[in-house]
């Protein structure tokens, strides 16, 4: 029996790793939804703002703004989420991304033309911008025959990889950047990278200043809140063990952005912890939000017999949301933005949907 406890545990910590990695692989009650309707899907408002607004401003500002986003005079300099400082000659023409949130800042910036392949989960998991691209393993193994042939001037990769693989493509004298992001401020640091490792700050600056904005409209409408105002809220990431996510994570600021409480954080827990029913049962959340991963019915955890005395199920305010808007760093992270929004704050956002 203590053994299959071991094992179920087990299988949860994997889903709850892959779910991080997948943010890295693998968004007046009249007048206030106007506002959000405003900055909702800002992934592709911000996406959208970025490739259009360029083809309404004169030749001068065109002309003036690809003498400013290219790096030929210069070296580029970029350090990881490691750490690691990455210096490339000229902007990257042949990219290798193993990492979904990386390929959509990258669209996002109208430079899928650099991109030469991606990684397998992205071709098996048919993600949209992966179409028509080869893969090159992933984030068990590179092909390295493969990588070879190919000679990329940069591999965009996640943490986890064997260490022979990196020395490897160290040896091959091929350039690594490694993307490790878990809050808000490492989502303009990746806009920002990726801009300077393609030749566009100009345009990763403008997609970075679209994100501050609706984050700032949003969290705007709920600065003056009193902390009785503002919803307890539990995010279940995973039910059997219980696990949810605490301090430094994307949930973490999408919850307090939104004019909520996170019981996690509050009682001093990080990362993506296991949380006893027993406190979950204590803290009594107001909102219950869960991702597409765990369950698409909310029936699953409003039926849950450990959450009957629940307010959130009581009141039956229990949300599912799209994983993807909610753990990537890229631009979408404002998807997410506005469903904690509404789901946390309906009389000052509008009535919850789902974003994908």
């Amino acid at each position: 029996m203590q053994k299959a406890k071991m094992i179920v545990k087990f299988l949860a910590v994997v889903t709850i790793l892959i779910f991080s990695f997948t943010l890295l692989i693998t968004g007046c009650k009249i007048s206030a939804k106007s506002d959000i309707e405003n900055s909702q899907s800002a992934g592709t408002k911000a996406t959208e703002s970025v490739k259009e607004s360029y083809t309404s401003e004169t030749v001068n500002e065109n002309t003036s703004e690809t003498k400013a986003n290219s790096s030929e005079e210069t070296t580029i300099s970029v350090k990881d989420g490691l750490g690691n400082e990455i210096i490339l000659e000229k902007p990257a023409e042949k990219i290798i991304v193993f990492v979904p949130s990386a390929l959509e800042i990258i669209d996002a910036l109208n430079a899928m033309d650099k991109v030469i392949g991606v990684d397998n989960w992205s071709i098996d998991s048919k993600e949209p911008l992966a179409e028509g691209f080869e893969g090159f393993g992933d984030f068990q193994g590179i092909n390295m025959e493969k990588v070879t042939a190919a000679n990329p001037d940069l591999i965009i990769g996640l943490i986890g990889w064997a260490e022979a693989d990196i020395q490897k493509l160290s040896e091959l004298g091929i350039k690594l950047y490694i993307v490790q992001a878990q809050n808000i401020e490492d989502v303009h640091r990746e806009i920002i990278n990726m801009g300077k490792i393609i030749g566009k700050e100009v345009d990763a600056q403008k997609l970075s200043d679209e994100v501050k904005k609706a984050f700032d409209d949003v969290s705007n409408k709920v600065s003056d809140l009193k902390p009785e105002q503002k919803p307890k809220v539990f995010y279940e990431v995973w039910n059997d063990p219980l696990m949810s996510a605490g301090k430094n994570t994307f949930i973490n600021d999408l919850i307090n952005y939104s004019g909520g409480i996170n019981i996690v954080a509050e009682d001093g827990l990080e990362g993506w912890p296991e949380y006893s029913v027993e406190s979950l049962i204590k803290n009594n959340p107001d909102v219950i939000i869960a991702p597409m991963s765990l369950t698409e019915n909310p029936d699953v955890i409003l039926t849950d017999a450990r959450f009957s005395e629940i307010s959130a199920v009581k009141n039956k305010k229990v949300f599912i949301v799209p994983d993807n808007p909610v753990s990537r760093p890229s631009q979408n992270i404002v998807k997410g933005l506005n469903m904690f929004a509404k789901a946390i704050h309906p009389e000052i956002f509008g009535e919850f949907e789902a974003i994908k």
